[in-house]
């Protein structure tokens, strides 16, 4: 799933606040905002037997609280809802200690989705390289924002162990730079995790919540590289994730040896104004390399047009193209096809 932030905008919501007086009332309300998030999308599907498919879905549905409690102090709560792939659930639950205005450092504790990968997109569809490194985790980081570096260090207890203990002993850490200006921007950054086998398309490839059973389990490192550049109306995205040695072929095989999952992706995007209103074109490329056990295609080619037809409002147009694997590598050797018309709502 893609991450669904909270991000700070107003909000109209009525909460009630018992044994409080209308100024501690007032001035507690202040601090929290709420936001949402609703996508309805008509998916056409041709699968590598040319079987087609379609149907209308709620692909999204997510709502973001946040309080600013102190100013030293916040809490964050996003719930989320897919359609066919991830009921009602709290998504983040995180307590974040610091003040940016103040202090470069800050303390983030809770559910939440761990600083490995950027996963940015022009696209209506998750990219290959969040498919492959996305890791909601139960975790504490300690991060920092000064000037254009941020950066931060985390630990979780993950589902996957390499001995029977039970432990905090999952780890990882990113760096980046970041700076825009008037005439565009740059984003770029590295992250680390001991073990991509924690990763949330990953756990599920090697078995769920039995992951912690796994016999002889090792820690499989992650490394995962991305640049994000804008220039006037141009945007440019390119990212990278992958393991950083093979999993035992017990656990995750390719060609009857251990598998070595990697995905990429790259974008170019140009956006304009039409009647007032915001238009995006992009073109996209992804692929993988020894993923054909975690169900994801070799080769990816996409095109999205998006538009805003009102204010929060947007309809995009995507089509996806996919190889599969060849029959020796394990994949059927076809393609597939894919459109989706996504209408959503942001508030």
């Amino acid at each position: 799933m893609k991450k669904f932030f909270i991000p700070i905008t107003a909000a109209s919501f009525v909460l009630v606040a018992p044994n409080l007086s209308h100024a501690e009332e007032n001035d507690w309300l202040s601090g929290v905002t709420v936001t949402g998030l609703v996508q309805i999308e008509a998916q056409f599907y041709q699968d590598y037997n040319d079987i087609d498919s379609s149907d209308f879905v709620v692909d999204e549905l997510g709502v973001g609280i946040e309080a600013q409690v102190h100013k030293w102090a916040k809490a964050q709560i996003a719930f989320i809802y897919e359609e066919g792939a991830t009921p009602l659930e709290i998504d983040e639950a995180i307590i974040t200690l610091g003040n940016s205005e103040i202090s470069p450092v800050y303390l983030a504790a809770g559910q939440l989705y761990v600083p490995f990968g950027n996963f940015e997109s022009n696209m209506v569809s998750d990219p290959l390289t969040l498919q492959l490194g996305e890791a909601r985790e139960k975790a504490a980081q300690l991060g920092f924002e000064t000037g254009n570096l941020y950066g931060s260090v985390y630990a979780f207890n993950g589902s996957t162990q390499d001995s029977s203990e039970n432990k905090i002993d999952h780890y990882g850490a990113n760096i980046g730079f970041a700076q825009e200006s008037e005439r565009g921007g740059i984003d770029l950054g590295i992250g680390y995790i001991n073990d991509i086998g924690d990763s949330d398309g990953l756990t599920d490839a090697l078995g769920g919540d039995d992951v912690v059973n796994l016999v002889n389990y090792d820690y499989v490192g992650g490394l995962s590289a991305y640049l994000i550049l804008n220039v006037g109306s141009v945007k440019l995205i390119g990212e990278y994730v992958t393991a950083l040695d093979e999993f035992d072929a017990n656990h995750l095989a390719f060609n009857g040896n251990g598998a070595e999952p990697k995905a990429w992706n790259a974008e170019l995007a140009y956006s304009f104004k039409m009647a007032a209103q915001e238009i995006t074109f992009a073109l996209g490329y992804q692929g993988t390399d020894e993923s054909v056990a975690l169900g994801l295609p070799e080769k990816r080619y996409l095109g999205v047009l998006s538009a805003g037809i009102f204010k929060n409002t947007t309809v995009s147009l995507e089509y996806a193209f996919d190889e599969d694997y060849a029959v020796s590598d394990g994949g059927t050797g076809e393609d597939a096809n894919q459109v989706i018309l996504q209408l959503a709502v942001e508030f």
